[in-house]
């Protein structure tokens, strides 16, 4: 009986999470919302696990991770289509792995801790070997490399802080549920299957309107008399021109704010002083969007001041 029990099968976790969420921007551009949205994350964060399948539940979007697939999908709030990255998407390199066998306190769990470093983003992750996981089932899921994190700490994450340039977030495990879970709550929706690529997630704000509505916009408010009297055309030519660039962030409701000059010593005081109240005095612009969601967003436009002889 003694050597049987030495060889008996660990009990893998099965169950529900609900983590708390806090995000953190450290970017002039974004707003603590904004990172929300870009995470795709709320301020809670429901994720039922089993088998190597997990599905994560917040107030932007669905997720899941199909073992058997070898694909994380993901259903955002605002659009019709459902999006997929493949196990081997991620092909970042781990630039280290830090491990502390001190012990932390989450939910009345003992966790040891592990951070994951590539270039770009630090992982920090409290887990409880009381809650282990199986690594085989996320060998192959290179996404965000949750098979080397399954591998060195083989148990659910109870507290987890990830790093970026721009800001940060924090997920808390505020209660844990050990329970059977249905095979039907990892069934996927019926939508449209497009590949997500995350470079062309963002949508840059831009001007209302059809694609002239700019031009047309800048022809009737331009104050064409400043060009006449700050630019010169130089001998031998018909024709000159000074572009501004200005700098502005667009609100996630349109609204314009933060204008500023990017070429202040290549033009004049007041072709600059011009450009900056045409931009001010603009309709609301369209925001940008991630996912479908409305976000703050930094812009360069060209004001361009010509004049002919």
């Amino acid at each position: 009986m003694t050597g049987a029990s030495s060889f008996a099968q660990p009990k893998y976790f099965e169950g529900n999470l609900t983590y708390q969420v806090s995000v953190k921007s450290l970017s002039e551009v974004l707003t603590d919302k904004d990172l929300h949205k870009i995470f795709a994350i709320g301020d809670r964060l429901n994720v039922a696990v089993k088998e190597g399948n997990y599905r994560q539940t917040s107030e932007y979007a669905d997720t899941y991770v199909i073992r058997k697939d070898k694909k994380e999908y993901f259903k955002f709030r605002k659009l019709d289509t459902l999006y997929f990255l493949d196990y081997s998407w991620d092909t970042s390199h781990i630039t280290a792995i830090l491990r502390s066998d001190s012990l932390f306190k989450v939910d009345n769990f003992d966790c040891k801790a592990i951070t994951i470093k590539t270039a770009t983003i630090s992982r920090r992750y409290y887990y409880s070997n009381s809650l282990l996981l199986n690594p085989e089932y996320d060998k192959e899921n290179t996404i965000d490399h949750y098979n080397d994190y399954s591998r060195e700490a083989g148990a659910v994450y109870l507290w987890a802080r990830h790093d970026l340039s721009f800001g940060y977030e924090i997920l808390n495990c505020v209660h844990v549920e050990q329970k059977p879970v249905d095979d039907h709550v990892f069934d996927l929706p019926a939508l449209p299957l497009k590949k997500l690529d995350p470079s062309t997630a963002l949508v840059s704000p831009h001007f209302p309107g059809a694609a002239g509505a700019w031009l047309k916009y800048l022809q009737s408010n331009l104050n064409g008399d400043l060009a006449a009297k700050y630019i010169k055309i130089p001998k031998g030519q018909g024709e000159a021109s000074a572009q501004v660039m200005v700098q502005f962030l667009v609100a996630e409701d349109g609204t314009i704010s933060h204008i500023q000059v990017l070429n202040k010593k290549e033009v004049h005081p007041r072709l600059a002083e011009e450009a900056v109240r045409v931009i001010s005095e603009s309709p609301r612009w369209v925001p940008a969007k991630i996912f479908g969601e409305d976000i703050s967003g930094s812009i360069k436009q060209p004001i361009v001041f010509k004049i002919k002889a």
